[in-house]
C-alpha cells in the first residue's frame, strides 16, 4: 500500500496579536471605574462640608420652632443624617483605596521629573468642580517665572517707596510721675475745646472724672484721679459692661500703654465717638463676626517724615511750602492738615544767615505726625 499523502499543516496565528487590544480595553474600563468612584467621593465630600451648618441650623433659628420638643426632634434627625453621611463616605473611601494605590504606582512607574505626570488633555467636558484646578495648572510652568518676577518687582517697589518716604516711628514719651492738678486742669481745658460734644463732670469731691459720649454710642467712662498718697500714677477706668462690646472697649482701655497720662487716656476715649463708623486699619472691615466684634483697639502712633522744601522760583513770591505726598494739590494738602491737627513741623537747627543763602533749594524738613490707629482684637496681634 502506498502511504497516504501528508496534508500540509497551516501555521497557527500568533495568539499574542489580540492581547494588546484586550489589555487596553481592560485598562480603560478600570480608569473609567476609578474616575466614577472619585466623582462619587467628591460629591459626598461636598455634602459633608455642609453637614455641620445643616446640623446646627435648628439651634441658630430656635425661635422658629413652636416647642422645644420640635426643635430637639429636628436637631436629632439632622444629626443622624450627618452621621450616616459620614459613615457612607468612610466606607466609600475604604472601598476605593485601590484607586489611590493605583495612582501612586503609576507615578512611580511612569512619572517624569521627580514624579510629575504629564496632564492628558481629554475632549470630554471637565466637571465643574475641577475647572478651576485644570485652568490653574495648565499654565503653571509658564506662570512660575512671571510670578517670581512680579514678586521681585513688588519687593523693589516697596523698598523704593520706603526710601522715598523716609518715615520712621518715634517713641511716645511716657508719663512716669504723678501729674499735678495744674497739669490736669490744662489738659481738661484743651480737651473740652477740641471735644465740646462730650459731657465732662467731676464727682466724689473731684476724685472721679466722668466722660460721657452721647448717643448713638452712649458710653460713660469713670476715671479715678490718682491721689498724692497713691503708690501708682495710673488712671483707673471703669465702664458699665452691659454688652460684649463694652467688655472689649474696657479691656482695650485697661491694657493701654502710657497709663499715667491723662491726655493719652482722654484722646483714646474720644476716638470711640466714631466706633460704629471706623474700620480696622489692618483688614479694612467694620466687623469680623456675628457678635458686636467692632474694632475697639486704639493705639497712638507718632511718625517722623522727611519732606522736600521748594526753593524760590524766578520772579516768584518767595514763599516756601512743603511738598508732601499728596496729588500735588495745595487744597488736598491743606485738607489733610485740617483733618489731622496733630501734624506739626519739628524746629530746625538755627544756622548762620550767611550759610543759608541759596542753600534752601532742595532742603529737607522733618514733619512729625501723630494719629490713632484702630484694630480688631484678632488683627492687633
Amino acid at each position: 500500500m502506498a502511504p497516504e499523502p501528508t496534508k500540509p499543516t497551516l501555521k497557527p496565528e500568533p495568539a499574542s496579536s489580540p492581547q494588546p487590544a484586550e489589555d487596553s480595553q481592560t485598562e480603560e474600563t478600570t480608569l473609567v471605574s476609578a474616575l466614577s468612584l472619585l466623582h462619587q467621593m467628591h460629591q459626598k465630600l461636598a455634602l459633608l462640608r455642609e453637614s455641620i451648618p445643616h446640623m446646627v441650623q435648628p439651634i441658630m433659628k430656635a425661635s422658629a420652632y413652636q416647642t422645644p420638643e420640635l426643635l430637639f426632634d429636628d436637631f436629632s434627625k439632622r444629626t443622624l443624617k450627618a452621621s450616616e453621611d459620614l459613615v457612607e463616605f468612610t466606607k466609600l473611601v475604604s472601598d476605593g483605596k485601590w484607586v489611590f494605590d493605583k495612582a501612586s504606582d503609576s507615578r512611580r512607574e511612569g512619572g517624569v521629573e521627580a514624579g510629575e505626570i504629564k496632564r492628558w488633555k481629554s475632549s470630554a467636558p471637565v466637571p465643574h468642580y475641577l475647572k478651576d484646578i485644570v485652568e490653574g495648572t495648565e499654565g503653571i510652568s509658564k506662570d512660575k517665572e512671571a510670578k517670581k518676577k512680579e514678586e521681585e518687582e513688588k519687593k523693589e517697589r516697596k523698598r523704593l517707596e520706603a526710601e522715598r518716604s523716609k518715615e520712621r516711628e518715634l517713641e511716645i514719651a511716657e508719663v512716669k510721675g504723678l501729674e499735678s492738678e495744674d497739669v490736669r486742669k490744662g489738659i481738661l481745658e484743651e480737651f473740652k475745646k477740641e471735644h465740646s460734644d462730650l459731657e465732662i463732670t467731676f464727682e466724689e469731691d473731684g476724685k472721679v472724672l466722668k466722660v460721657a459720649i452721647p448717643k448713638p454710642v452712649g458710653l460713660t467712662f469713670s476715671i479715678e484721679i490718682p491721689q498724692a498718697e497713691a503708690e501708682s500714677n495710673r488712671y483707673i477706668v471703669t465702664l458699665p459692661t452691659a454688652s460684649y462690646l463694652h467688655v472689649l472697649i474696657l479691656r482695650s482701655i485697661t491694657t493701654r500703654p502710657n497709663a499715667g497720662s491723662l491726655k493719652y487716656l482722654l484722646d483714646m476715649i474720644a476716638t470711640y465717638k466714631t466706633i460704629y463708623k471706623t474700620k480696622c486699619n489692618k483688614c479694612n472691615k467694620l466687623t469680623q463676626g456675628p457678635k458686636a466684634d467692632l474694632p475697639v483697639i486704639r493705639r497712638l502712633k507718632r511718625i517722623a517724615k522727611l519732606v522736600q522744601k521748594e526753593g524760590k522760583e524766578d520772579g516768584g513770591s518767595g514763599q516756601e511750602k512743603d511738598k508732601m505726598d499728596t496729588a500735588g494739590d495745595d487744597k488736598t494738602a491743606k485738607g489733610a492738615k485740617d483733618a489731622n491737627p496733630k501734624i506739626k513741623k519739628e524746629p530746625e537747627e538755627q544756622k548762620p544767615q550767611e550759610e543759608n543763602d541759596g542753600a534752601d533749594d532742595g532742603a529737607e524738613v522733618e514733619l512729625v505726625e501723630e494719629f490713632w490707629v484702630t484694630y480688631h482684637e484678632g488683627c492687633a496681634t
